[in-house]
């Protein structure tokens, strides 16, 4: 019996589509009996596959969310289903946070639930996906941190996506429930190995830096850097006017750097006033810089898949988590199908989710691709 199977169907009919997904499933003609499942597809039709995987496999754990994109094998879509069922070698819990864009905290009673009854923090992973739309990543990360920060478990998870025109709103599932206003999460411990994380940037920082001297984190809004209005210091650097921000807005993300590594910040809106707003937080009295992106692509690819060989020689399955922001940039200059296919050649059985922010040990971040192998 393999300890993995993939499975996934672009088909927009979602019959069709979960036809397709449960016959991939199948092993030697037989059903299946997974301890995980993990799932993504488009939004308007989650809710279905919601249920009816949860019902198809009610002795499994079931954690889905919908995706800009999704990518396994040597494919990709914007429409129909992608699952990866676990069938060994894996302990996993599961649990819910409500209220995510309101007070989370009040639930981190459930990630201690779920973390006592796993068992162990070695070789384990929490896996969380988070459905509200408003700027509740900083909340939900410091719930899980609260509980699991002085833990050997790391963590990774996303901000479910929709489409650029769907009929129904971005959600995430448990268990065949679907939630617009929580986070759902899978503490997995692999029996068999290790668990590797690794993020991908693909900026480097340039000269420009700047320490954020006027803020309010709760609506991640930057007044002013080095005591000028936000805008005008950007603007500034870039040698353009403020108004044209916008139009450089990718290309020029602010990062934070700790240690050796770099936490992009995605530049959401200029205001009239001239400050502006961000898709994660920028803390009073942070230094940030300027980011210009690296020069090759297939070369930070390698990069990345170099440093998850380096602990993981050969992943058994791994989760990919990329920004729909890096999804946007591929299809424009034409690297999707390539990246696509890097995927498919570097991390074993895999599946992947192109989404609208991605959270890694705690931290909320953009235009960022996270990948987590199993051995």
């Amino acid at each position: 019996m393999k300890r993995v199977l993939t499975a996934f169907s672009p088909k927009k009919l979602a019959t069709d589509a979960l036809r397709d997904v449960l016959d991939q499933l199948e092993e030697e003609g037989g059903f299946i009996c997974p301890l995980l499942l993990i799932f993504s597809s488009d939004c308007d039709n989650f809710g279905w596959y919601s249920k009816m995987l949860a019902n198809s496999y009610d002795g499994a754990v079931v954690i889905g969310t919908t995706s800009h994109m999704m990518y396994t094998g040597k494919r990709s879509s914007m429409t129909g289903l992608s699952v990866m069922a676990i069938m060994s070698g894996i302990s996993v819990t599961a649990g819910v946070l409500q209220e995510a864009s309101r007070f989370p905290g009040q639930y981190k009673g459930v990630i201690q639930e779920a973390y006592n009854e796993i068992g162990t923090d070695e070789n384990t992973v929490c896996l969380e996906f988070n459905a509200s739309e408003a700027p509740s990543e900083e909340l939900v990360m410091d719930t899980f941190g609260e509980v699991l920060r002085d833990t050997k478990v790391r963590l990774i998870g996303c901000t479910a996506a929709k489409q650029d025109s769907p009929k129904m709103p971005s959600a995430v599932s448990l268990n065949g429930v679907v939630y617009m206003d929580a986070a759902v999460f899978a503490l997995v411990h692999n029996e068999n190995g290790a668990i590797s994380i690794v993020r991908e940037n693909i900026f480097n920082e340039t000269e420009h830096s700047f320490v954020a001297t006027d803020v309010d984190c709760s609506i991640r809004r930057v007044y002013e850097f080095d005591h000028v209005p936000a805008s005008a210091a950007v603007a500034k650097a870039l040698k353009i006017q403020p108004e044209d921000i916008p139009k450089k807005a990718f290309y020029h993300p602010l990062g934070r750097k700790r240690s050796e590594s770099l936490s992009v910040m995605g530049i959401d809106k200029i205001h009239e006033d001239g400050s502006m707003s961000f898709f994660t937080r920028i803390y009073k009295q942070t230094r940030v810089y300027l980011l210009r992106p690296v020069e090759s692509l297939k070369d930070t690819w390698k990069e990345t898949a170099g440093k998850v060989h380096k602990e993981i020689q050969n992943p058994s399955f791994s989760f990919v988590v990329s920004c729909y922001s890096r999804t946007k940039y591929f299809l424009e200059i034409g690297e999707n199908n390539d990246f696509t296919q890097l995927l498919d050649s570097e991390y074993g059985d895999y599946i992947g989710v192109s989404v609208h922010g991605e959270q890694m040990d705690f931290e909320h971040l953009n235009q960022t691709m996270l990948i987590v192998a199993f051995e």
